[in-house]
């Protein structure tokens, strides 16, 4: 494999504490000539859905490159670490349960797995005889592997094959297209209180009129929602569909909360309905 200049980094430690900075740094001591360009360290902690979907996001937006996932409730448990390499030529490293693999997938789709094996990472990484924390593995573990993929060191070095069928993948989001329109599972809500669907706009092709939004298995309000281009088209209050920058269906208010007004968390079904005006 080729090495690589960029080593992409998300995880859900936050900023505080030293844990970012403590991975960066074994990057640092093996590969000191590589670029650690941070994606995301704000991901809800635990999240592992919500980690796996902004890597699939971002990952193909840079070059080829090794993308260091860390989102991990169970470390120091059963669960396997792992390294990937892809058709694109990135290479990917953190826990197996289903962080990566979305992101594995865009970038053109598995071409190896390795489980990797901390006392043969810790010989490789020129610290043998140190120890692995049961809680840490993105600094013991993971980050050092990451920066042994960037200077092209063969993952088999330090891990042992494993079969990608066998790798932990994530129940993909629900979506159903209906002739009034669709159902669809809250993805995302981001800071700005916007609601992304699992939805593709271009599949959805909502038209240029009204849509009804119900949330499905909660006694809420029915709202009305129109369907726009942008945050700005909308008047104060008035509930706007629209196609978000990853092209995805996406709820919004101008200047304001679509996931307070609609109560709504990840994870909760929309169903959206066209009116007449809008079929």
């Amino acid at each position: 494999m080729n090495g690589f200049d960029i080593i992409t980094f998300l995880s859900d430690f936050g900023w505080s504490g030293g844990y970012v900075a403590s991975c960066e740094a074994a990057v640092t001591r093996l590969q000191p000539h590589a670029r650690v360009m941070h994606i995301s360290h704000e991901v809800a902690v635990g999240d592992v859905a919500a980690g796996a979907l902004i890597l699939q996001r971002v990952a193909p937006l840079y070059p080829p490159a090794v993308h260091l996932a860390v989102i991990d409730p169970g470390v120091g448990t059963e669960r396997l670490p792992l390294a990937v390499t892809t058709a694109r030529g990135d290479a990917l490293v953190g826990p197996d349960n289903g962080l990566l693999l979305p992101a594995a997938d865009v970038l053109g789709g598995l071409t190896g797995a390795w489980m990797l094996t901390p006392e043969r990472v810790l010989i490789r990484a020129g610290l043998s005889g140190g120890r692995v924390s049961a809680t840490f593995h993105g600094r013991d573990i993971f980050a050092p592997v990451a920066a042994l993929l960037s200077s092209a060191v063969d993952p088999a070095q330090y891990g042992a094959p494993m079969d990608p069928a066998a790798l932990v993948r994530l129940p993909p989001a629900i979506s159903q297209l209906t002739p009034q329109g669709a159902l669809a599972e809250v993805i995302e809500i981001d800071r700005f209180g916007n609601v992304g669907l699992a939805l593709r706009f271009e599949d959805f092709v909502p038209g240029d009129g009204r849509l009804s939004v119900d949330v499905e298995g909660e006694d809420l309000p029915e709202w009305s929602a129109r369907v726009v281009q942008t945050y700005g088209d909308l008047g104060a209050g008035e509930l706007g569909v629209f196609c978000d920058s990853w092209g995805q269906v996406a709820l919004a208010l101008n200047a304001a909360s679509a996931a307070q007004l609609l109560s709504v968390e990840r994870g909760m079904m929309v169903r959206l309905t066209r009116s007449a005006a809008g079929s």
